[in-house]
């Protein structure tokens, strides 16, 4: 089973390429409390795009998503790359495929 460590350096692995031709000043300096809307200027289609990478990552394409993006039937204003990963160790678990 992955750890939580891994799967947020998949995370930030897939914010540097999502990201690349940004200039957040952030690129290697992204940890597990960045923030992807605060810290990186994400805007929705860009949380789109994350969900996209993420499922084409690691081949899943029915990760409950809503359980991340939404809490209480209202979207969450921002997400930390260490939310992000307890939500693949919760849903997948698995060691992350490269």
């Amino acid at each position: 089973m992955a750890t939580t460590n891994a799967f947020e350096s998949d995370t930030i692995e897939l914010l540097r390429e999502l990201t690349a031709d940004w200039d957040t000043g952030l690129a290697d300096a992204m940890h597990a409390n960045t923030a992807i809307v605060q810290d990186l200027g994400f805007e929705s289609l860009d949380v789109v795009y994350l969900v996209t990478a993420i499922e084409q990552k690691y081949g899943r394409r029915d990760l409950p998503f809503e359980k991340l993006l939404m809490v209480d039937g209202r979207y969450v204003d921002d997400l930390t790359v260490a939310e992000i990963a307890e939500f693949l160790q919760a849903h997948i678990g698995a060691a992350p495929r490269s």
